[in-house]
């Protein structure tokens, strides 16, 4: 299993910085986050890529990347806009040439409906044909709007039965907000051998904290057995944002989490 750590964890840093203080703390695998663009709109061509130049200078490649996720442009993708569509391909491009194989993306924000999997079926489908021609694996993520599609492990499998090379993202923090059973629902992917990549962070069962495992709800022993035989990636998805002391601490007990629970 390869263990990856979001730059969410400096999410006030550029792009770029946040991978180079990672790579700084020790870690290995990296996952570009979309939090480190979202405070800088305006600027995302040119920040995009200026993060591609800066690593290529420091040697440094992503493992994965998170295509944006905002809602503008979830809506222009399930309305067939095409300049939403051309935006996913841009950062797919992006992300190949930082070197990541996985690229993951959130469901459209539609209600929940057998038309909603449809309308995901439809984009996801024609996204899956340009990742794959990047060398990309796309992988959709559960959401966390409990009211729409693509919050349930069995929709996501459903749109992933229906699109062929598209795997799933299993987000353990939005699953412990929906659902009773993070781990069962963990189970049921993994045997459906569907899973790409596993976002961990932890709630209190109610909001999307993005929290350190161990200071919520989520039963993360239960969670690890649930993915004794995953040999996907793993990515440490939480959030810093204060004083990069308190973000290096973050990670140091991420480190250790993940040595006594995973490894």
């Amino acid at each position: 299993m390869r263990v990856a750590y979001a730059t969410m964890l400096y999410r006030t840093l550029p792009p770029a910085e946040a991978v180079v203080k990672l790579h700084n703390m020790g870690v290995d695998y990296y996952e570009l986050s979309y939090d480190n663009f979202i405070n800088r709109k305006g600027q995302e061509d040119a920040l995009l890529e200026e993060t591609q130049a800066a690593l290529k200078r420091q040697g440094l490649l992503v493992s994965s990347v998170h295509l944006p996720y905002d809602k503008p442009t979830l809506d222009m993708l399930a309305q067939g806009k095409e300049g939403a569509v051309t935006r996913m391909i841009r950062w797919m491009r992006a992300a190949r040439d930082m070197g990541a194989t996985i690229a993951v993306i959130h469901t459209l924000p539609l209600k929940r409906s057998e038309s909603a999997i449809a309308a995901n079926v439809s984009v996801l489908g024609r996204l899956v044909k340009e990742a794959r021609e990047l060398g990309l694996t796309l992988a959709v993520e559960n959401r966390l709007e409990g009211d729409l599609v693509g919050s349930s492990v069995d929709e996501l499998i459903k749109m992933a039965s229906s699109v062929d090379g598209l795997k799933l993202c299993i987000d353990v923090g939005h699953l412990n907000v929906n659902t009773k059973s993070p781990p069962d629902e963990i189970s049921k992917a993994s045997q459906a051998g569907l899973i790409a990549e596993v976002h961990a962070h932890d709630n209190d069962g109610y909001a999307d904290e993005h929290a350190l495992p161990m200071t919520g709800t989520v039963d993360w022993y239960r969670v690890a057995g649930a993915l004794l035989h995953f040999d996907g990636q793993i990515t440490y998805e939480v959030s810093c944002g204060g004083p990069e002391a308190k973000c290096d601490n973050y990670v140091r007990f991420l480190k250790m989490f993940n040595r006594n629970v995973f490894s």
